[in-house]
């Protein structure tokens, strides 16, 4: 069976050696030591997954980050951040900037295969059939999402929490529901308040969603048809 391609940005030689080492065991890997040379291999060697850090020379992750989320070529590759960068606000810019995941370091490396694992079953959904609310509809076979026949352009969990509510239109969905649907094995592990940033997110980028998407206190979240 082919194994998934891992590209791992991170200038660190030991880290990157050992990630190499220990990924290698399941996947085949890429590496690279900076941000530049990352976006090339991205955009020429077709990855399933891109691990990148933050603190890289010549180019930042951040900076790779939203460069391959607004490439054609590259946009709908997963990308989780890894990074020694673990406060709040780092966390919220490195999701902010198109990243799908964010770990700190130091990681656990059993946490790291099934965050990479869970982001790569959600690239290998089977096509199902569109999802029309409104003016809002979502293809996600194609993970491709429109509002008022307007392309927008999404993070993978972006989409994913979207279609979430979408799909329940009219009904209450709670944050725990929320995050097992889109973390999956790793919901018990993510903070319930990165929703609210993804939220942000989905606002921000379509805003029309502001009277759509409607926030109920404590308990989660509602999509207003």
């Amino acid at each position: 069976m082919e194994k998934y391609r891992i590209l791992i940005i991170e200038d660190n030689v030991d880290t990157r050696k050992f990630l190499e080492a220990m990924l290698g065991k399941e996947f085949e890997i890429l590496t690279a030591e900076n941000g530049v040379i990352g976006i090339d291999y991205a955009r020429n060697k077709s990855p399933d997954l891109i691990l990148l850090d933050i603190m890289l020379p010549i180019l930042s992750g951040y900076d790779a980050c939203s460069l391959l989320k607004k490439d054609e070529k590259t946009k709908r590759i997963p990308i989780i951040f890894l990074s020694a960068k673990n406060s709040v606000p780092d966390i919220t810019q490195g999701l902010n900037a198109g990243a799908d995941d964010y770990i700190p370091k130091p990681f656990d490396y059993k946490e790291l295969v099934a965050r990479i694992q869970a982001r790569l079953r959600k690239n290998l959904e089977s096509s199902v059939q569109p999802i029309q609310v409104g003016d809002l509809r979502i293809d996600p076979g194609n993970r491709e999402v429109t509002f008022s026949g307007k392309k927008a352009q999404l993070t993978l969990t972006e989409f994913d929490i979207l279609r979430c509510l979408a799909a329940k239109a009219g009904a209450v969905v709670s944050r725990e529901e929320i995050l097992k649907d889109v973390w999956r094995d790793e919901s018990s592990k993510t903070n319930d308040r990165t929703i609210d940033v993804h939220i942000r997110a989905l606002r921000r980028k379509i805003p029309s969603l502001t009277k759509h998407v409607i926030s109920i206190y404590g308990v989660g979240y509602r999509y207003e048809k």
